[in-house]
């Protein structure tokens, strides 16, 4: 998974945005200019390298530990050659030393800002969660079953850690420093609650005992003696059923994409720049051609982007980007998560 979003913060933050080498403690982040955006000029160095084979790289450490702030100091490119390069110099026990000192030296000289630092980490903690939990790395890989052939399907442990992600997000007490960034968070949870909650209305567990799957029941097949009337009328309210579904995903999309926006903006520059957007997947359609969307909020302003509830959304989901179905239906008011 590689340096999670709290392990660099920490680190970055602790640590000045400094090299740690005594001899140096460059700034390693160079200011943007009118032309360009901030230069980053330091490294994340391993003091266990993360490979076996690397420097310092015979360890009892697991890979995830290798990862997290206790084996990583922060050098400028040179330093981080030479601790590289010189091994056997710049022993494990050393690098720690070095670290340790850079820190008590930045707590006695640069009076960091430790309740800012706190509170971003904390922050980062909250992010760490949801990309995992969310699986922003195989989004669309995961949401494809929600958006291909017409019978939105989630599998049970994928729909179990949503659940959890939903309870997680609404039991969170917030550091209440970037105002934004919370209701970004908030918002994403409101939209994921209202997905969970709908999907489940009509939702079966098919599959094996070692792949369970949440299918969506064609509950027009419940009927025992075929009847047009009540077949249409069950068709019907599947079809609006799936479209909600979809649109729904289609807004947790968006909503996620602007949680990534924020915290690109209050915590991290560099946060999903090279994975890009979350996009979805849609298909087959009449013609057996699969199409890749990407959903974004039309507007920065928050009273535009924010989830209007299941009632408003059904009204205007037509209105907020890429949708599947619209209208209303009185089926889903009230509804509550279980």
């Amino acid at each position: 998974m590689g340096i999670s979003l709290k392990n660099r913060k920490m680190l970055w933050g602790r640590s000045a945005n400094r090299c740690a080498m005594p001899e140096c403690r460059r700034t390693l982040v160079e200011d943007e200019t009118e032309t360009d955006d901030p230069s980053i000029v330091g490294d994340e160095a391993h003091i266990v390298a993360r490979e076996e084979d690397g420097p310092r790289g015979h360890s009892d450490l697991s890979p995830e530990q290798r990862d997290k702030f206790d084996n990583l100091v922060l050098m400028c490119k040179i330093h981080h050659k030479v601790i590289d390069d010189q091994p056997k110099e710049y022993t494990v026990e050393r690098l720690h030393q070095i670290k340790q000192d850079h820190l008590d030296w930045i707590d006695a000289n640069l009076n960091p800002d430790k309740d800012k630092q706190k509170d971003e980490e904390i922050y980062a903690t909250y992010v760490d969660k949801v990309a995992d939990m969310a699986d922003f790395e195989n989004w669309k890989n995961w949401t494809s079953d929600i958006f291909g052939n017409g019978q939105p399907q989630i599998p049970v442990e994928r729909f179990d850690k949503l659940a959890s992600l939903n309870e997680y997000l609404l039991s969170r007490t917030w550091p209440k420093r970037y105002d934004k960034l919370e209701r970004a968070f908030i918002n994403f949870r409101v939209v994921l609650n209202d997905f969970l909650t709908v999907f489940s209305k009509y939702r079966e567990k098919i599959g094996t005992d070692d792949y369970p799957i949440y299918n969506t029941e064609k509950i027009y097949k419940r009927l025992s003696n075929y009847d047009e009337s009540a077949y249409q009328r069950l068709s019907d309210k599947f079809d609006f059923h799936v479209d909600l579904v979809q649109d729904l995903g289609c807004e947790l999309t968006r909503s996620a994409n602007y949680l990534c926006d924020q915290i690109r903006k209050y915590l991290s520059s560099s946060f999903r720049m090279e994975e890009g957007v979350l996009l979805i997947i849609t298909g087959p359609d009449m013609s057996f051609k699969y199409t890749t969307i990407r959903l974004e909020f039309a507007s920065n302003k928050f009273d535009e982007i924010k989830y209007p509830g299941l009632k408003q959304f059904m009204e205007t989901r037509h209105e907020r980007g890429h949708h599947f179905g619209k209208g209303v239906s009185p089926d889903y008011l009230p509804m509550k998560f279980e």
